[in-house]
């Protein structure tokens, strides 16, 4: 089962499912017995464009808004972002969704706030893409406004990637200047091995930081930096935005890469451990826990 979940104020649990193109949310009132209380399964009535990845809704993440009154859930498999309102009695209303560039299969989504102006950004897998929107609030709790303004390749305007790529995560820097995708299956980037006695460098897929105009929403690549191995689907910052965990899911291993706050900038591998054991059981995120 893939998919994303959230923590809200309400004290609730939700919970994307891509392979039951679900959505549900629950009470962790009791974190020894969750109970459901509410659950949205979608359907399609045609395979998307992408035929073999699009034959079903795969809701993949579940993201609350700056305001914690809505909550978007990107859905791959149907080019569609939902957007829900979230009620007091811990409810969530289904409202106008985004519709994502056709084919390009939205994974993950991140929000900047940035003074008065609030944008959000998808990570698109089946494109490698990038998509920002500008987002309008209405006066009470009327929906919001999306409007797109860009689409790009996860390594910037005219970026290219291999083959087999598919674009996995997207964080917005705690100080909201800065945005982070990884991209899995390029294998370009070469890191120091972490045995010691060997020379022998290893692959590394990469992470690719963007800085956030604060007036526009417009990104442009700051640096592309290696992940600390192949595969790396999910990752995190800490609260001071100095440190970066990532999970490399292929080489069964996370690591913390050093990170400028001023300048974006990822810097050397202070520390890693290996989690999991053989083909297929690495670590799917890492999370700091503060």
């Amino acid at each position: 089962m893939g998919g994303g979940f959230l923590v809200d104020e309400h004290i609730s649990l939700t919970q994307c499912a891509s392979d039951t193109s679900s959505f549900g949310t629950f009470s962790v009132a009791d974190p020894k017995a969750l109970s459901l209380l509410q659950q949205e399964t979608y359907t399609l009535s045609a395979p998307g464009s992408v035929p073999d990845r699009q034959d079903a809704p795969h809701v993949h993440d579940a993201v609350l808004d700056p305001t914690k009154k809505f909550l978007v859930a990107p859905d791959l498999g149907a080019d569609l972002v939902h957007v829900y309102s979230v009620g007091g009695s811990k409810s969530f209303t289904p409202l106008t969704p985004i519709k994502a560039v056709t084919g390009s299969g939205p994974r993950h989504a991140a929000f900047a706030v940035c003074g008065d102006k609030t944008f959000l950004y998808t990570v698109n897998e089946l494109s490698n893409s990038i998509t920002g929107y500008s987002v309008v609030y209405a006066k009470g709790d009327a929906e919001p406004t999306f409007t797109q303004l860009f689409n790009f390749s996860t390594h910037g305007p005219n970026g290219t990637v291999p083959a087999g790529t598919k674009a996995a995560e997207i964080v917005v820097s705690p100080d909201q200047r800065f945005v982070i995708v990884s991209s899995r299956g390029e294998g370009l980037l070469k890191i120091p091995n972490f045995d010691v006695a060997n020379t022998t460098a290893l692959a590394s897929d990469p992470l690719v930081s963007f800085s956030i105009d604060d007036r526009t929403g417009a990104l442009a690549v700051v640096q592309t930096a290696p992940a600390g191995g192949m595969n790396p689907r999910g990752f995190s910052l800490n609260k001071a935005g100095t440190l970066v965990a990532s999970a490399l899911q292929d080489d069964n291993r996370v690591v913390v890469i050093e990170r400028n706050v001023k300048t974006g900038l990822l810097g050397k591998i202070v520390a890693h451990a290996t989690v999991g054991v053989g083909a297929g059981n690495g670590p799917n995120y890492a999370l700091f826990y503060e």
